[in-house]
């Protein structure tokens, strides 16, 4: 059961310095040829587990499980990094006003054809600086999609029809999948001679994450693609370049739509510098605008690394996990821009609280206190927590405290009304908190279905997007309120796709401890397999949720703004990240601290 515990963590990932430059693999060599064959529990129990011994009530109300989370790997260091660097920012920031526009004459050159300017809006996302153009590029798209089967037709390039088939959809034009039998043979199978295209043949890799639930051609299309590129860098005798071996591999590792956007752009930009031809000023722009990003995200951090140090919950709750930068991590998985800036704040602290008061129903308070500590909480009044005992009123108060700086922070801009629907989210995530926290402390172990009925709700996406919302200046909030507390279809999928996620990638935590109320344990008990077997299913069950996800994602834009719906999709991405194989929230040591350091501690060179 977690609070806004987003991730898929590596745990006992070798450490491995990460590369920025393709002379080294991105990610370590060990984990590439598998890393999609992901949700793989480390093997202790084969079948469900039970509550190990037969307590009495009492006893088990009574019963704290230990918890035992790794200290910080970060604990004060961003307070200690300076950015008395005013004028290298200044400089940043108008080198980037200067070369903008020629990004611009660019894109909107009347001399460049439909396919070249989607080309180079693929190369714009790939580079993570699309959004200095969104409305030209939406402009763009919205003319091409009315005449994508003139632009198609006779089209036998791969990349070429994959980028677009990528670019259309992310910008909510459903362009078919029937664009990609044109390469499949007489058998229905996609041709043999295509996997020679290795540019090709990454690029369907990659879009094939962009199919919806009947589109069975993209199934296919991942198991081709997997197999002929898992072939290609395992082999000694490649004829790809070195670079774009590389390249592959690290998508292999961890997919474009499985990864936050801000992590891609990062990987690309040291690809896109060694390939041929490349545009010098669009890799300059580039360059520039990930290290005007990591400015904003180290000033971020050492906000937030203040305000945790003030708070003290590491020192006064020591079960707690310490995940601040994480929590930042988690936070640019939604919104990597610099405008968002406020946005990423605020979710941080959101989300680092709520942890807390997941861990403190989780993984600590007895039955009794969290019965009262979910009282107090539906009051929302820290005038009725006498019945609690300090350090539960320390869990109380602080949150309290998080949500009224917010709301002050708020009141100026006329955002009250976006707390208070957070507010009213947290009392439904704590309520469905208390009937996990019920089961785990009576060793109850209920059926899968059963179990998913409360699950979802200690999930909390609507929460999670709500704490977005908070912070964006974009967005109509009654209208987005209004449409995020209808249930929508690509919330509910979403909130699925989380539980499923963190009831694999934490099996092995929760039951350690003696938390037996997990998801794959349930599926476990009600259908008699094995945990790898239950694994399996659950990721088949992920993966068609997935798919609904960007069925919804597309399907909506005539109704909801794109950047509500553009939160919900990159909301999805983080999953992979975090929880491919353990936590990598609660531990995160390995894969996701190789992220944070590349994200936070190393500025791309500009020569």
């Amino acid at each position: 059961m977690e609070a806004i515990r987003i991730g898929f963590g590596l745990p006992n990932v070798h450490s491995v310095p990460l590369c920025l430059t393709t002379t080294r693999c991105l990610f370590p060599r060990q984990r590439l040829l598998h890393s999609h064959t992901p949700w793989k529990p480390a093997k202790q129990q084969d079948f469900f587990v039970a509550s190990s011994s037969k307590k009495s009530s009492d006893d088990l109300e009574s019963s704290l499980p230990t918890p035992h989370f790794s200290p910080s790997l970060w604990g004060d260091h961003f307070l200690s990094v300076s950015l008395d660097r005013a004028v290298e920012f200044d400089e940043l920031e108008r080198e980037i006003e200067t070369t903008k526009p020629l990004a611009r004459d660019k894109l909107m050159s009347s001399q460049s054809s439909d396919k070249e300017k989607i080309r180079l809006i693929h190369l714009l996302v790939s580079m993570g600086i699309s959004y200095h153009f969104d409305k030209e590029i939406q402009d763009i798209l919205k003319h091409s999609f009315t005449k994508l089967d003139d632009i198609i037709v006779g089209e036998d390039d791969l990349e070429t029809i994959s980028i677009m088939f990528e670019v259309f959809r992310l910008y909510g034009h459903k362009m078919s999948c029937d664009a990609f039998d044109r390469f499949r043979g007489n058998d229905g199978r996609f041709k043999e001679s295509l996997v020679r295209d290795f540019r090709g043949m990454l690029q369907l890799f990659e879009v094939a994450h962009l199919g919806t639930p009947c589109e069975v051609i993209m199934d296919e299309a991942l198991s081709f693609t997997r197999n002929h590129l898992e072939s290609l860098t395992s082999g000694n005798a490649s004829t790809a370049s070195p670079h774009l071996l590389k390249h592959i591999q690290n998508s292999l590792y961890i997919p474009r739509y499985c990864n936050i956007e801000v992590l891609v752009a990062r990987e690309y930009i040291s690809y896109y510098e060694q390939e041929e031809g490349h545009d010098e000023n669009l890799l300059k722009f580039a360059k520039l605008n990930f290290n005007f990003c990591q400015f904003h995200y180290v000033q971020e951090l050492k906000t937030l690394t203040k305000w945790w140090r003030d708070l003290d919950l590491a020192s006064k709750l020591p079960y707690i996990r310490d995940r601040l930068v994480e929590s930042h991590l988690v936070a640019l998985g939604p919104y990597f821009e610099p405008h968002y800036s406020l946005g990423r704040i605020i979710v941080a602290k959101i989300n680092m609280i709520m942890v807390v008061v997941d861990d403190t129903y989780d993984a600590y308070a007895t039955l009794p206190e969290v019965k009262a500590l979910t009282e107090c909480l539906q009051r929302w009044s820290i005038e009725v927590s006498d019945k609690l005992p300090d350090y539960l009123r320390i869990v109380l108060g602080s949150l309290f405290d998080v949500m009224g700086e917010i709301e002050r922070e708020m009141r100026p801009l006329g955002r009250l009304y976006r707390v208070k629907q957070v507010v009213e989210k947290i009392k439904i995530i704590t309520k469905a908190y208390l009937e996990i926290a019920k089961w785990a402390r009576t060793g109850h172990v209920s059926t899968f279905d059963e179990y998913m009925k409360v699950g979802v709700l200690t999930a909390g996406m609507a929460d999670y997007a709500a704490y977005c919302f908070i912070g964006m200046e974009d967005i109509n909030e009654k209208e987005a309120f209004e449409w995020l507390n209808s249930n929508p279809l690509i919330i509910k999928h979403l909130t699925a796709m989380f539980r499923l996620a963190n009831d694999v990638g934490t099996y092995e935590t929760e039951i350690n401890r003696g938390e037996v109320a997990n998801g794959l344990n349930c599926y476990m008990k009600q259908y008699g397999v094995t945990k790898e077997e239950a694994s399996r299913e659950l990721r088949k069950m992920y993966v068609y949720r997935k798919k609904v996800v960007v069925e919804e994602f597309m399907n909506s834009h005539d109704h909801v703004p794109r950047q509500v719906l553009l939160r919900c999709l990159n909301i999805a991405r983080i999953f992979d990240v975090f929880y491919t194989e353990g936590d990598g929230y609660s531990e995160p040591k390995g894969k996701i601290e190789h992220f944070m350091t590349s994200l936070y501690l190393h500025p791309i060179r500009l020569s």
